[in-house]
């Protein structure tokens, strides 16, 4: 399995594209650092860019990120008729098909890396001090991690429609913008933790996640009232990794048994 892993790294020199991709989170905190938000303390700067990167960048951008290299990763040897070379190796299928899960992974995790660091540049060119900066930047790295985990049901999608490429990046942008609609709908973020859509939905989830860390220490108390009414339906950091986790493991299984069915 490591060697798999070191060799689906070592095909990112072929592609260029997906390193320069991973930064395309900076792009709407920089936009908004620039033309739109004016800040008022460093703990508001900090604050408010990280969370254009949480609300934006990540659901907006990484999971058709993740979808798109998943389909090129899942497809390739496909279509380079290499998969049967492999399979006489032998490769396992299933172990082929978690190492590129397992390169997906650290793309999401150095796409929010990226953003998180563009935003401390941003924060330093600007004068601002990096007040609760690194807190922040670790809460983007587990939010990189469930939103690879909430991907895996349309990488489940591209795997079964077995390279109808255009189908599922529609089907993509939907769950995309469905996702990010109910992320901001108080109908699923007051839901209490259990069995509900507000629990198992990746959108509504990391939201009731990541959000009860922004504004606790901002000066000017804009978003106090909101914080206020969703605070009895946060989730703790356990319970938001356990149900990701569980998903995640449940569609990887999904993921690999469907790949391993399908004909070489």
């Amino acid at each position: 399995m490591l060697r798999l892993i070191r060799c689906e790294f070592a095909k990112l020199r072929r592609r260029p594209l997906y390193i320069v991709l991973a930064f395309t989170s900076i792009l709407i905190p920089l936009f908004c650092a620039i033309f739109l938000v004016k800040f008022d303390s460093s703990v508001d700067a900090v604050q408010g860019l990280m969370s254009v990167l949480y609300q934006m960048s990540a659901f907006l951008l990484l999971i058709p990120a993740l979808v798109v290299f998943a389909s090129n990763l899942l497809f390739e040897e496909q279509d380079h008729d290499t998969l049967k070379n492999l399979l006489c190796v032998p490769v396992g299928k299933a172990a082929l098909v978690l190492a590129k899960m397992f390169l997906l992974l650290a793309f999401s995790l150095a796409f929010m890396a990226a953003g998180g660091l563009a935003n401390l540049c941003i924060l330093l060119i600007q004068g601002w001090e990096p007040v609760g900066f690194w807190k922040m930047f670790s809460i983007g790295i587990g939010l990189g991690f469930m939103m690879w985990a909430g991907a895996m049901p349309c990488i489940l999608l591209v795997t079964a429609l077995n390279k109808s490429y255009i189908i599922s990046v529609i089907i993509t942008f939907f769950y995309t913008a469905a996702n990010y609609l109910l992320a901001t709908n108080n109908v699923f973020l007051t839901q209490d933790f259990g069995p509900n859509p507000g629990t198992f939905l990746p959108g509504p989830l990391a939201m009731r996640w990541f959000f009860q860390y922004l504004g606790q220490d901002s000066a000017s108390g804009q978003i106090t009232k909101l914080l206020e009414e969703l605070r009895p339906y946060f989730v703790s950091t356990g319970q938001a990794f356990a149900v990701t986790g569980l998903e995640a493991v449940l569609f990887l299984a999904l993921i690999a048994l469907v790949y391993k069915r399908q004909e070489n």
